[in-house]
């Protein structure tokens, strides 16, 4: 049996998240959202029952797509050899991510997400984070990444990556060489990564 109900949804979720990362989830009307779907605004208010329903949607289908990305490239070549290319599957699942969803990374990474987040979303965000700071905690135990909070080498490294992002916004990642955005991503590791002597 099909329906136009997941097709729908999808188009108002993909509306949201295009007008988050233009004018923040703050800065967004839902006639804007319903407006851009090219529907009316009662269509909205019948899969979603508030802003703050959409916005968590939103988010939720965001991350999703984010962990996707991220587990498989993680996955990609079996188990990894080292600190150094683990870390360059993860920025491979970033590249893809923020490459193939540009809005979706932008709405991410410059919301104040704790006005609207559900329970559901805060623990999908946190499944992320605790990824990351697995990943960093291991390199500390191996002498590959620099002492210090995990927390706070994931924002650094993560803040680094979406200042690239931000710089290549009209272009896109897909803009840059396999030379330049190596380069990005070596130095985006140099960031991290304990040097003999440290």
């Amino acid at each position: 049996m099909t329906s136009r109900k997941p097709d729908l949804a999808r188009l108002l979720i993909d509306s949201a998240i295009a007008l988050f990362a233009e004018r923040t989830y703050e800065g967004t009307q839902m006639p804007a959202v319903a407006q851009l779907a090219g529907v009316g605004v009662g269509s909205i208010y019948r899969y979603f029952p508030s802003k703050e329903a959409l916005g968590n949607a939103a988010f939720q289908h965001a991350k999703r797509e984010l962990l996707d990305q991220l587990a498989e490239a993680l996955a990609e070549g079996g188990p990894a050899g080292s600190t150094r290319e683990e870390f360059g599957r993860f920025w491979h699942g970033f590249t893809r991510f923020a490459g193939g969803h540009p809005a979706a990374f932008v709405f991410l990474e410059h919301q104040q997400h704790d006005t609207f987040l559900a329970p559901e979303s805060q623990a999908l965000a946190a499944e992320i984070d605790a990824l990351a700071a697995d990943f960093i905690a291991r390199g500390q135990q191996a002498g590959d990444i620099r002492e210090g909070d995990a927390e706070q080498l994931v924002a650094l490294a993560v803040g680094a990556f979406a200042g690239l992002v931000k710089l290549h916004r009209t272009d896109g990642l897909a803009g840059l060489s396999a030379e330049a955005l190596g380069r990005a991503e070596e130095a985006v590791w140099d960031l991290l990564h304990r040097t003999a002597g440290a």
